[in-house]
């Protein structure tokens, strides 16, 4: 095993060294690299400044195996395109140009959310045309365990399994919280998401003109935003059935407002 981990580790290397070299020597422009710090930043060249035109930059980030990488944004401004055809970042679960463990483009300025890998290996590209500069972007990295990722308000969760907690379970979940998973497998797949313990604030009072579960709530979608298809939602003690999405995405929503908490939940996918 010590021998097939090994291999792995140099053919990710020598994939990726060839990546950076060829995205440097065309550009003229040093960014990029081997991150494998348990922790660190990456950011857009010349951060917070203007980035340079026309460069393509490429981050590999290894943290100790057994562990994930975990990214959240800071600061994020490109220019913005429809389908981000200009200047964009491309965020990979594992070695970068593997279309198959691509999790997304962005531009813009909404910056990305927080993502969680499968694994211990994550790739960012940075690419700027020819035209209109910004300040870019900065992300922190950081290597997390399984616990550290069950107490997460949210994320982005890519592997082909994986549990999902209310912040703090099976203690209350905080007030005037908003969390958001959204589940991401394989582009054959589907995702089948099953509730294994579901405590929630009821709506025992059912004032007049008052939502059912207007207080705290799960809504599941099918899809990665809100404005998928809307599987239902759930409050109280009412566990939700066994849910399947159409396609490889599902969302997970908790809300809950600023009066009495409760152990909250926990799915397995």
């Amino acid at each position: 095993i010590n021998n097939i981990n090994m291999s792995l580790r140099v053919a990710l290397l020598i994939n990726f060294l060839l990546l950076v070299d060829k995205a440097d020597s065309k550009k003229g422009v040093k960014c990029g690299g081997i991150l494998s710090a348990p922790s660190g930043n990456v950011s857009s060249p010349n951060f917070p400044g203007l980035y340079p035109y026309n460069i393509d930059c490429s981050w590999l980030i290894v943290v100790p195996e057994g562990s994930s990488v975990l990214l959240t944004f800071h600061h994020f401004e490109l220019e913005y395109h429809a389908n981000c055809a200009y200047d964009y970042i491309k965020i990979y679960n594992g070695i970068a140009e593997d279309e198959g463990n691509l999790l997304g483009r962005y531009c813009g300025n909404i910056p990305p959310p927080q993502f969680t890998s499968s694994w211990n290996v994550m790739s960012i590209l940075f690419h700027s045309d020819r035209h209109v500069a910004y300040t870019g972007f900065s992300v922190d990295y950081s290597s997390v365990f399984l616990p550290s990722v069950l107490d997460m308000c949210g994320g982005v969760l890519t592997g082909l399994s994986g549990v999902i907690s209310s912040p703090g379970y099976p203690h209350e979940y905080s007030n005037n919280a908003d969390c958001s998973w959204a589940i991401r497998v394989s582009n054959n797949s589907v995702v089948t998401l099953v509730f294994l313990d579901f405590q929630l604030e009821n709506n025992e009072d059912n004032l007049v003109g008052l939502d059912e579960c207007a207080y705290d709530s799960v809504a599941v979608y099918d899809g990665d935003t809100q404005a998928d298809a809307l599987l239902g939602r759930w409050c109280g003690r009412d566990q939700p059935p066994f849910l399947v999405s159409k396609g490889n995405k599902l969302l997970v929503v908790l809300s809950t407002d600023r009066n009495e908490a409760h152990r909250g939940f926990t799915a397995s996918y």
